[in-house]
């Protein structure tokens, strides 16, 4: 059986501190927040250690069965292992991602060769941990993978006794325990849930109710008396006794969940803290260190996903921006503004199938929307800009879309008075400069100040989320259970941003290699000729590899996949349905989209493109 996989961007993000998982293992650092040792703290980090002590006997355990598997009918007994130290993982995980995030990736991480742009097209590593074993040990023929499962098993020993050497040393503060709890609730929500971690076996909805147990563990020393605790204690039994109850997450009221129990669960979470006045660590960070859930309507702060030299837009900047988005002396020609594709009344798209590129000639992809593009990594349908200052060289300068030159843009702006005095108003704060009266920097700061201002949140399926329920049809409620459970597109489109920018830490971009035709066929289909992100790498994993769109606003910005291909939703999820290129006689070696049917009925395709419909949120982007 082949799996979907994951390829990643891994991006350096804005100002971090390394508590709330880095990308190198390390303890957190002081600050307003410090680490010092605070009693309560220290009793959970005693827990934590003992979750990591157990999770290190039942890696023991599955390497001795896995070693002595040599018939189908020892089988099952390493299975038994294999769920007994998946379930110690999923109690450990909340500080091994915490304080050990990259011995937790390489425990747990996606069955996928890890691709580091940074080397080399060469520079491929196979994965390792859990889930390539459950790959090999859910196959169709597990003894012949044999050999594969006792070396994945013999390589999550030594992780684990390096995670336990980690842990023996660690302190904590209150701080940093409340924010690793309220970083596995996120994490239970839009990995766990949706089957991100696992995805052959099927274990997500029991692993979910593990990862509850482990929050109650570790929350254990500050329960009281107080009659907060007894709504905590509530929501938490009646989220575990739901995740229990059914292992089926075809059936499974994903929706309910999340809105009556993880939701509110998380909101009691943040009161009991604030009671307690325990603070927060100083860091900034995509998910807010103040927001109870990503689900929250203030959830995310833009400018964790922007450099870490930026400063939040002030509102002359982003009508600066605004303007010079709709003005064509950003051409090298001055016929064509970022406008001119990005039409505000098409949500920020053209509808086109491509545009034309200055020559007449069509260019190379389909136009994404702008809307929510402060909420990911990565520009362009291959990331080949991470953040938005990038994209807007990358846009202006390119010769096939506006062929200018921002040196040139910023020159003969700077003859423009009242260009000028907008500009300066606008960076009155900055220091003075003396060569040019505008300048390149500034150009590509307000136009991505204008694109982080397009920030829309509030579409119906959030005001649901958020607790108005009749924001949503029964239908559209149906799709978001499908979308999350047997649709799958939850493990690649994240909720609730439903883009590839990884959460709960959001500091790495997803690709997927989907086999999209040429045509739009259901059978004898050829792939695209347009490689994607292998044109910049050239690694073999990302050969026809795209970024993971937003789903953001999707009713308004047909047609869809980066060449244009589909021209409606419904066709969108039949190509999905069938299993993507593998489905419609496209052989990939490196397709990451499972080529095994959906299996979806036909109510389920329509009530999944009734609830992406409902994502639409425009408010206040049209024009003034």
């Amino acid at each position: 059986m082949k799996i979907r996989s994951f390829v990643f961007l891994l991006a350096g993000v804005a100002a971090m501190g390394a508590c709330g998982g880095t990308d190198t293992d390390a303890s957190p650092t002081p600050g307003a927040t410090t680490v010092s040792d605070d009693p309560r703290a220290m009793q959970t980090i005693v827990v934590w250690r003992a979750h990591v002590d157990t999770l290190a006997f039942r890696i023991a355990q599955l390497d001795s069965a896995a070693a002595a598997m040599r018939t189908d009918a020892d089988v099952p007994r390493v299975r038994t292992a294999f769920v007994d130290a998946r379930r110690a993982f999923k109690l450990a995980e909340l500080a091994l991602e915490y304080y050990t995030p990259t011995t937790a990736k390489e425990m747990n991480g996606p069955a996928l060769p890890e691709v580091d742009d940074e080397e080399g097209p060469e520079a491929v590593f196979p994965p390792t941990g859990f889930q390539v074993i459950e790959e090999a040990l859910y196959s169709d023929a597990p003894v012949s993978e044999r050999e594969a499962i006792t070396r994945e098993t013999a390589t999550l020993r030594p992780l684990v006794k390096r995670a336990q050497t980690m842990m023996g040393a660690q302190h904590a503060s209150d701080a940093h325990v409340w924010d690793a709890v309220k970083l596995e609730l996120a994490r239970i929500a839009t990995l766990g849930l949706p089957g991100f971690d696992s995805p052959v076996a099927g274990h997500s909805l029991a692993e979910a109710g593990v990862a509850l147990e482990s929050i109650v563990r570790t929350l254990a020393p500050y329960h009281t008396a107080d009659s907060g605790w007894l709504r905590v204690d509530s929501l938490v039994a009646d989220a575990r006794a739901m995740v229990t109850a059914t292992s089926d997450r075809e059936t499974f009221d994903h929706f309910a969940f999340l809105s009556q129990r993880l939701i509110p669960l998380g909101q009691a979470m943040q009161q009991m803290r604030l009671a307690m006045a325990i603070g927060l660590p100083t860091e900034r960070r995509a998910f807010r260190m103040d927001a109870a859930t990503v689900f929250d309507s203030a959830a995310f702060d833009v400018m964790g996903f922007a450099p870490i030299d930026a400063r939040p837009g002030t509102p002359a900047q982003v009508a600066l921006g605004e303007r010079l988005f709709h003005d064509t002396q950003l051409s090298g020609d001055g016929t064509r503004a970022c406008s001119s594709c990005h039409v505000s009344a098409k949500a920020f798209t053209d509808g086109l199938t491509v545009n034309q590129a200055r020559g007449g000639a069509p260019l190379a992809r389909n136009t994404p929307t702008v809307i929510n593009s402060g909420l990911q990594l990565g520009s362009f349908a291959d990331l080949r800009t991470t953040y938005l200052e990038d994209q807007v060289t990358d846009v202006v300068e390119n010769v096939d879309e506006m062929h200018g030159s921002l040196a040139g843009i910023a020159s003969r702006l700077s003859t423009d008075t009242a260009i000028v005095a907008r500009f300066r108003a606008a960076f009155a704060n900055a220091p003075a400069r003396t060569d040019s009266l505008v300048t390149a920097a500034q150009i590509r700061t307000v136009l991505a100040a204008y694109q982080r201002s397009l920030t829309r949140l509030n579409s119906p399926v959030d005001r649901a989320l958020r607790g108005d329920l009749a924001a949503l049809s029964d239908e559209e409620r149906q799709g978001f259970n499908v979308f999350v459970g047997k649709g799958k597109c939850a493990t690649c489109h994240f909720i609730p941003l439903t883009n590839g920018t990884v959460p709960p830490m959001y500091r790495k971009a997803e690709v997927e290699v989907l086999g999209t035709p040429s045509r739009a066929v259901t059978a004898r289909a050829t792939i695209d000729p347009d490689v994607g992100r292998f044109r910049l790498t050239r690694a073999a994993p990302h050969r026809y590899a795209f970024k993971t769109p937003s789903l953001r606003n999707v009713a308004l910005t047909a047609p869809y996949m980066h060449n244009g291909v589909y021209r409606t939703l419904e066709a969108v999820v039949d190509f999905y349905n069938r299993g993507g290129g593998a489905g419609i006689g496209i052989a990939l070696d490196n397709q990451t989209l499972p080529p095994d049917p959906l299996r979806l009925t036909a109510p389920e395709q329509r009530a999944l493109v009734s609830f992406m419909k409902a994502l639409t949120d425009t408010t206040g982007t049209q024009r003034r």
